[in-house]
C-alpha cells in the first residue's frame, strides 16, 4: 500500500486543514478539493484547453498545447511518487476544474517537484494557497522533506505565492528568466503570511 492510498477521499483532507473546506474562498460555494483520478482525464483536458495563452505558457514554460499522453500521465498518476490536488465546482451539474497542485518524486525520495496552475477567472481569489497547503499537507503524508521547482521570473504570481509559503528563491545560474524555488518541510500545520 502507497503512502497515499488513504487520501482517496477528499474529506480527509479538506477535515485536517482548520478553515480549508468545501466553499472556503470567500463569496465563492461549492469548491471542493480532491486527489486526481484517471477520470478526470477530460476534466484535465478542458481545464489545460481553456488556460489563457500566458497562463498555459507560465505553467508549461513553452506554447505548445499537453499531449493526451501528458494528460493521462497527470491524471493517472503512480502514487508511490506523486501526489496532485484538483479544485473543482460543480457548473450546470458537471463537476469543472478550476486549479491543480501536483508534485512528482524526481530523484531522492524526500524530495518532490511541484507545479500549480489556476484557470484564468480564479486566479487572485486564494485558490492557489489552499491548494499549495493541501499538497503540502499530502507532501508531509508521503514522508517528503523538501519541494522544489521552477517559474519564470516574470510570473509574480507564482513567487508572491512561494514567498508567502515561505519557499527560498534563487534565480536559475546563467538564466536570469527562470526562478528556482526550494522549500524545506518541518513538522506542523502549514504557516503562511497573507497578502498584502
Amino acid at each position: 500500500m502507497s503512502p497515499l492510498s488513504p487520501l482517496a477521499s477528499g474529506a480527509r483532507i479538506e477535515s485536517r486543514l482548520p478553515g480549508f473546506h468545501a466553499g472556503a474562498i470567500e463569496g465563492w460555494r461549492g469548491i471542493h478539493f480532491r486527489p486526481i483520478e484517471p477520470e478526470d482525464f477530460e476534466r484535465e483536458r478542458a481545464f489545460a484547453d481553456g488556460l489563457s495563452p500566458r497562463t498555459a505558457y507560465q505553467r508549461l514554460m513553452s506554447a505548445r498545447k499537453p499531449s493526451d499522453e501528458e494528460l493521462r500521465r497527470w491524471t493517472d498518476i503512480d502514487r508511490s511518487r506523486e501526489g496532485a490536488m484538483v479544485a473543482m465546482v460543480f457548473v450546470d451539474g458537471l463537476e469543472r476544474q478550476v486549479g491543480v497542485a501536483r508534485y512528482v518524486i524526481e530523484g531522492a525520495d524526500e524530495e518532490a517537484e511541484i507545479a500549480i496552475v489556476i484557470a484564468d477567472d480564479w486566479q487572485g481569489q486564494g485558490l492557489g494557497g489552499r491548494l499549495l497547503t493541501a499538497l503540502i499537507d499530502l507532501a508531509r503524508q508521503s514522508g517528503i522533506r523538501r519541494l522544489v521547482g521552477s517559474t519564470l521570473s516574470e510570473n509574480r504570481g507564482m513567487l508572491a505565492l512561494a514567498r508567502r509559503f515561505g519557499f527560498t528563491l534563487s534565480k536559475e545560474p546563467g538564466l536570469a528568466i527562470i526562478t528556482n524555488l526550494r522549500l524545506d518541510l518541518q513538522a506542523g500545520p502549514v504557516r503562511h503570511r497573507r497578502a498584502m
